[in-house]
């Protein structure tokens, strides 16, 4: 919603962020490992049969032998309250004139349904009802502003109406929604999963590169989600069959996914998404990403992201008073003269690229596609998008893939290929109608394969009983990624390139430390992940506003360190990812403590501390943001 549609380019760099941060803060220990209801392992989620779906919870017994209907129905969940406060307020001025320290006020209940009916059947339900109070960081972005009080309403200024907004990202947070709903058959070797479910295919913990499936929902996921409530679950149709042992091969299955056009979307997010961005958004919207990164930028949301406000040669323009961060480089180097909206007035001399026969075209400026009036980027702007296509309902627009998996001796490994007509939910980047004010986003098909590995580690078992290491590895290739490109003949402005993923890690569970502790164990991982693009151009830039040339391999170390005092009744974890571009670093230091008398409820004290010297790249995005946040989480069992 607004700007920060133009960085749904920032493939290799937003997407893979959000979700590492997301990812970062559950293994700093915003969540206790099992605590929440219905919550399985990294490892069991992806690659055991039982639990290919995330959030499959452990079956009730019938202990009485009755045979009741309600005999196998098991009611669990949680309610968890979260309170975050920023660290300085007055490092913010880059995202809203606020000054108020509350980042985080958030009440989430969860309700899981597991309905056993028999042995070969099994139903699942997860409800969520969240609630976010206003936040002083949106409501004070209201100002219409000139252009040059960017961020705060410089694009409301270009409305025709010069409408304020900032009020209508407060309730874009609340949440309403059953969020999985599957049926489970068993018959014979053959498991069959239908309806809305997250499918975990990936080996990371903290980084998307096998995790392919489900679309990411960054919107409140910086500084205190984890990675399962990031993920968009989706309806699927998802048989698992269990394949005969041959030879060194055992543990074989092998299962497929069939996602259609049909995802629904009924929650607020999307669904009363004020600038009606989608077309038939209640009915396919699930399938995107609802922000990019957070719910609006010009005016910023909470948990948006620092745009560039130095011009960079080829690949922006200079407007004088205003920022030079410029998704419609394109046009403002050509429509000269002649445009209904003279724009080459606003390039300063020396800073167009373009030889003068590619200058100062007619253009028409202020066309509209009657999309809404009041959007910054809608009827009559500059920078009309007008709505998002999603592809629609018919069989070439759906997903599928297929995956196989197998044990060869100690090893583990699963290789996957998945057709994604909607690129994960990201949109290609804003794409030019030549000589005109006109732009639109779609999303294109991807193909992606890939595969995952992960064994003990080959040490002598005196070292292996104190230090029992295993080795993760996934790799994955992409064909045809979008990126916006600024080169003088590309009209459209996007290009396309191929792009590999991969990572490596080691981890270490529950290792006996007694110089550490005599009550409770250490455990550790440590990753690192490359994103590479296979064919990068020197004018391919992070998105259509960020005018930065993303980096060729995106590198980023991720060590976390856990353990344990009094049989786990405090639990600290230090947690932190180092990106190489830019070197920058986000620590999460975190500790839970547990009353000894339950574990019905916990208290988890975190503090996000982002740090490095580049604000355009990686987690540098986030500067200014660092805050301290606790989570309160009562969890609970009602049959």
């Amino acid at each position: 919603m607004g700007l920060e549609k133009f960085v749904s380019g920032v493939l290799g760099g937003f997407r893979k962020l959000s979700v590492t941060v997301a990812a970062a803060v559950l293994l700093g220990g915003m969540t206790a490992a099992g605590a929440l209801a219905g919550q399985v392992s990294d490892s069991s989620d992806s690659l055991s049969v039982t639990g290919a779906t995330a959030g499959v919870l452990p079956q009730a017994g019938n202990a009485t032998g009755e045979n009741s209907l309600l005999s196998g129905l098991h009611i669990s969940g949680y309610l968890g309250q979260t309170f975050g406060m920023y660290q300085d307020p007055p490092a913010l001025r880059d995202f809203t004139p606020s000054r108020n320290n509350l980042s985080t006020s958030r009440t989430l209940l969860q309700t899981d349904f597991n309905y056993e009916l028999g042995d070969s059947n099994n139903f699942f339900v997860r409800s969520w009802f969240v609630y976010e109070p206003p936040y002083s960081f949106n409501s004070a972005n209201n100002g219409p502003g000139p252009a040059a009080d960017f961020p705060h309403g410089s694009w409301s200024a270009n409305s025709p109406n010069h409408s304020s907004y900032g009020h209508f990202m407060n309730g874009y947070y609340n949440n309403y929604q059953v969020r999985d709903a599957w049926w489970e058959n068993k018959t014979g070797p053959l498991t069959t999963y239908i309806g809305n479910q997250i499918v975990v295919w990936g080996q990371s913990v903290a980084f998307r590169v096998g995790d392919v499936v489900n679309p990411v929902d960054t919107c409140w996921a910086f500084g205190f989600a984890n990675l399962e409530q990031s993920r968009v679950p989706q309806w699927v149709l998802h048989p698992i069959l269990n394949l005969p042992e041959a030879g060194p091969f055992n543990s074989n299955f092998v299962e497929a996914l069939i996602i259609p056009g049909w995802s629904p979307n009924y929650w607020p997010e999307q669904t009363y998404d004020p600038y009606g961005k989608y077309i038939g958004e209640g009915y396919k919207a699930a399938r995107v990403q609802p922000c990019f990164p957070s719910a609006s930028h010009g005016p910023s949301a909470r948990f948006d992201i620092h745009y560039t406000d130095n011009p960079t040669f080829g690949l922006s323009y200079n407007t004088g008073g205003a920022p030079s961060a410029n998704p419609f480089g394109i046009e403002g180097w050509r429509c000269g003269a002649g445009s209904t909206t003279n724009l080459s007035g606003t390039v300063l001399p020396g800073w167009n690229p373009l030889p003068p026969g590619w200058r100062n075209f007619p253009c028409r400026n202020g066309l509209s596609k009657h999309n809404n009036p009041y959007a910054p980027i809608g009827d009559g702007t500059l920078l009309d998008i007008g709505v998002w296509n999603i592809p629609g309902y018919q069989p070439q627009n759906w997903n599928d893939g297929v995956r196989l998996h197998t044990l060869v001796g100690p090893a583990e490994l699963t290789t996957f290929v998945y057709n994604d007509s909607v690129n994960n939910g990201v949109p290609w980047g804003a794409r030019w109608t030549p000589q005109t004010n006109l732009f639109n986003y779609t999303f294109y098909d991807v193909e992606e394969m890939g595969t995952t590995a992960d064994m003990p580690l080959p040490v002598p078992s005196a070292i292996a009983e104190y230090f029992p290491a295993v080795f993760r590895g996934e790799i994955m290739y992409q064909n045809h990624e979008n990126f916006a490109n600024m080169a003088v003949p590309n009209w459209a402005g996007d290009s396309y390139s191929d792009v590999v993923k991969w990572m490596t890690a080691i981890d270490v569970d529950q290792a006996y430390a007694p110089w550490l502790t005599s009550t409770g164990n250490l455990t550790a991982n440590l990753e690192v992940y490359d994103s590479i693009i296979m064919d990068e151009q020197k004018t391919f830039t992070n998105g259509n506003a960020l005018d930065r040339n993303p980096p060729k391999n995106d590198v980023d170390v991720l060590l976390s360190v856990g353990t344990s005092w009094l049989w786990s009744d405090i639990a600290p974890t230090f947690t932190g990812i180092y990106a190489a571009k830019g070197r920058n670093i986000a620590m999460f230091p975190s500790i839970t403590f547990n009353p000894p008398w339950t574990r019905k409820y916990f208290l988890t004290l975190t503090a996000i501390e982002v740090m490095g010297g580049d604000s355009l790249s990686n987690f540098g995005l986030f500067k200014g943001e660092s805050q301290i946040n606790a989570a309160f989480q009562y969890n609970f069992n009602l049959l």
